[in-house]
This record gives C-alpha cells, structure tokens and sequence, in this order.
C-alpha cells in the first residue's frame, strides 16, 4: 500500500532525504548487448538446485534486458554513487524525460531490490 504524502510532507521528505544518500551496488552479473545492459540471474537459487540442475540447462539463467534509461542506472550502481548522484546524472543525461525523476528511479531500484538484482552499501 502507497504511503499518502500529502498529510505529512516533512516526513516525505526526511524520507526523501533518507532514500537519497543510499548507495546501490550490483549483485548480479550481467553483459552489455549493443549498448544496452542484460541482467543475468539463475533460475534456481537453492544451493543444491544451482549445482545439480543449472550445469544441464541450456539456459541456465534468466536474461533481464534493461532499456536505455535502465541501463544508465545500472552502470551507475556501482556502490560509489548514491541515488541522489544517480538522480543528477539522470537529469542531466536524459532532461525532462526521466521527469519525475526521483519517483522515477526509486520505483526501479526498489524492483532491482526485491529481485535481489543490487543491494545497499553504507546504510546509516
């Protein structure tokens, strides 16, 4: 369920605050297809699953093609830059197409999050 911002903006943006100096950092591997990014991941997680099963798949893995906007946040996800920097890079790469952009880019991280695609570094 979405949070209703409107009745308390200072906590929107203590949030917003919040959310802008995490660092996202990738977990998964991945490739770069003419200039756009394909994220890997395997099709079974269990340890036993990975290394019975995989080995005779003929693929193995999940491909998880990122459009342009896409790939320029994974390449930024580096654990170096913070969604903040990130938002910045996307403004200024890409203008008012991104707008809004910080609803934008968290909507995105936060699916690479629950699909265990990147993780977090320097949590307060």
């Amino acid at each position: 369920m979405a949070r209703d911002w409107s009745k308390d903006p200072l906590q929107f943006e203590e949030e917003r605050q919040r959310v802008l100096k995490l660092r996202p950092l990738r977990i998964s591997p991945w490739e770069e297809v003419n200039g756009r990014i394909v994220v890997l991941k395997p099709k079974f997680q269990h340890p036993l699953l990975q290394r019975y099963l995989l080995p005779r798949l003929k693929n193995p893995m999940y491909r998880v093609h990122l459009d342009e906007i896409g790939s320029f946040v994974w390449r930024l996800c580096d654990g170096g830059h913070s969604v903040g920097d990130i938002e910045q890079e996307l403004k200024k790469h890409f203008g008012a197409a991104v707008e809004p952009a910080f609803e934008r880019l968290t909507l995105f991280l936060a699916q690479l999050f629950r699909g265990r695609f990147i993780r977090y570094v320097g949590r307060e």
